[in-house]
């Protein structure tokens, strides 16, 4: 068997989460295409899932390999999709990798026996030579960091000793992933000039996952990929680094190339407290960084100790002053269900936070999610942490999942909801004063953005444009009242949202380069800029058209700050 095409699955992430277009699975689509293998993405994230669309695509497409991704809380959706692969055509080979299955691949094969391979680890290489593996060309054996079936057995080979130069990867073929539905709902996109982190933090996996040692890219190569994404008209670059300035001179070298070429690129980094000083953030201003984030865990200096993260509570207040000295805004999170914490410790992590954004730092707290591979999850009696569920949709750390003996669910999930209540609050007080007259410009504008942002969401969701975006017309040529007032329509109808609300949605879309729309024939069909054909599920709605003159003739970004 030649492998041909392989589809890969980027599962569904709640856009609370802020979602941004698939960065690993980028990746691997364009290690896949460097060897020849034909490549498509499902990305469940903006597109509307159901088995009849993976059906009619598998189809049509014929697909050798269908692969996915995920992390623990996205771990249901992928495994639904390749279970559901696998029904579609039990001859398929179905595949995943990631941080999640890495870490307990012997016993995801175990339970689930729609899956047949996965990749622990760095998967670029790896998933290269699975595919070999798969043609006959190789044993499945001897590929380190694969797990397997072997008959009724159940196949983990040794880790693969050593990692990928990050160097010899192609660029993520991005063009494969929906971009302009991410653009559309205005989330950053994110990109990475290292790979590697050399501190040894309980809660995480990146050491183990890929490495201790940080592997830099070349500078020039990751200011060409940060100008590409500029070109692709993203807002905001997501720097997702474990540490960005792990090496100073590498963060000096890209900033530098940045402020050479002149390119104008909003971004955001992370950083720990201690690899950070006044010239090396002043120097990511001037290089267009914005924020950067740290990991601050807990207000409480024996935690923080337990953790291994290696910094002091005075070190992230001089941190903090550091950022404002540079003009650099400071981002810190806290996580709350820690070995050792108790409502006296959690009240100092708030007390601190409070200081904190005293100080200008926004900071924001989440539950403690003991995913595998971490050592709070394979030590968790010696750290006397007791682990409440291995649902891992509850693994989405707004929740909590453990306890220690002095902080309880209850006493932990108490912060979270206190601090959902308040952001909750400031947005309803928002609302209000939007209605009231007294909300200012600028406040209009970004409610107006969440407003936009919530239809595109349902029209991504709900395939809104696959499914009713195809309109009869009256003429071969289609004016752009009518096929905008024709969608509107459509639209209003399948959300119950306000119509005017609707209107400047599709009016925004249109002026933005998110939405477009195609008249032959007198049929008038709407798509998202970069809507995939194959998963469309087209059906032509037949609707008399209103017009829209006044929306079409006026400025949508009138009175109000750009974007």
């Amino acid at each position: 068997m030649k492998v041909q095409r392989f589809l890969l699955i980027n599962p569904f992430y709640p856009l609370v989460e802020m979602p941004s277009a698939p960065l690993g699975v980028s990746y691997l689509a364009a290690a896949l295409e460097r060897a020849g293998i034909e490549t498509r993405v499902y990305d469940l994230v903006v597109t509307g899932y159901s088995a009849k669309k993976l059906e009619a695509l598998m189809n049509a497409w014929k697909p050798d390999i269908v692969g996915a991704t995920a992390v623990s809380m996205t771990f249901n959706s992928a495994i639904a999709a390749i279970e559901e692969a696998k029904r579609i055509n039990p001859d398929v080979v179905t595949a995943m990798g990631g941080a999640h299955v890495s870490f307990c691949a012997s016993a995801t094969l175990r339970k689930h026996k729609g899956l047949d391979l996965i990749a622990m680890g760095e998967g670029e290489e790896l998933i290269v030579e699975l595919c070999e593996a798969v043609a006959g060309k190789r044993s499945y054996a001897s590929i380190a960091g694969l797990a397997y079936r072997d008959g009724d057995e159940v196949r983990e080979n040794a880790s693969r000793g050593h990692f990928i130069d990050v160097n010899t990867l192609p660029l993520p073929a991005r063009d494969h992933t929906p971009l302009a539905r991410y653009r559309a709902l205005r989330t950053p996109i994110s990109m990475t000039t290292s790979r590697g982190c050399p501190f040894q933090c309980i809660f995480c996996v990146g050491r183990k996952l890929v490495g201790a040692k940080v592997r830099y890219r070349d500078h020039l190569s990751v200011v060409n990929e940060m100008q590409q994404l500029v070109d692709y008209g993203f807002e905001q670059v997501n720097v997702a680094d474990d540490l960005f300035t792990a090496k100073r001179q590498h963060a000096l070298a890209v900033c530098d190339e940045i402020i050479k070429r002149g390119l104008k690129v909003s971004w955001a980094a992370f950083a720990n407290v201690n690899t950070v000083d006044v010239p090396l953030l002043r120097r990511m201003k001037e290089a267009g960084c914005f924020t950067v984030s740290f990991g601050l865990e807990s207000g409480n200096q024996d935690i923080l100790k337990a953790t291994k993260k290696g910094t002091k509570l005075e070190g992230i207040v001089a941190a903090v002053e550091m950022c404002n000295e540079a003009g650099v805004t400071p981002h810190g999170s806290f996580i709350v269900g820690l070995p050792g914490e108790t409502p006296e410790t959690i009240r100092q992590s708030i007390e601190f936070s409070r200081k904190l954004r005293e100080m200008g730092c926004d900071a924001g707290f989440h539950m403690l999610a003991p995913f595998p591979g971490t050592a709070v999850r394979e030590h968790a009696e010696k750290f006397q942490l007791k682990i409440l569920s291995n649902e891992w949709s509850d693994y989405h750390a707004n929740r909590a999942i453990t306890e220690t003996p002095g902080a309880d669910r209850d006493t932990q999930n108490a912060v979270a909801k206190e601090f959902e209540g308040a952001a909750e609050e400031l947005f309803w007080d928002l609302a209000r004063r939007i209605e009231a007259g007294t909300a200012s410009a600028e406040e209009c504008h970004r409610y107006a953005l969440l407003e936009r942002q919530a239809v595109y969401y349902d029209m991504m969701m709900q395939d809104l444009l696959e499914t009713r975006g195809s309109l009869s017309t009256q003429s071969a040529e289609v004016s752009q009242s009518v096929a905008i007032d024709s969608i509107v329509e459509q639209v209003c109808e399948a959300t119950k949202r306000p119509r005017p609300m609707v209107e400047r949605a599709i009016v925004d879309g249109l002026h933005l380069g998110y939405l477009r729309y195609r008249s032959a024939s007198q049929v008038c069909t709407w798509e998202f800029a970069d809507s995939p054909p194959s998963l469309a599920v087209t059906e032509i709605v037949r609707r008399p058209a209103q017009r829209t003159a006044a929306l079409l003739n006026a400025d949508p970004f009138a009175a109000a700050p750009a974007e």
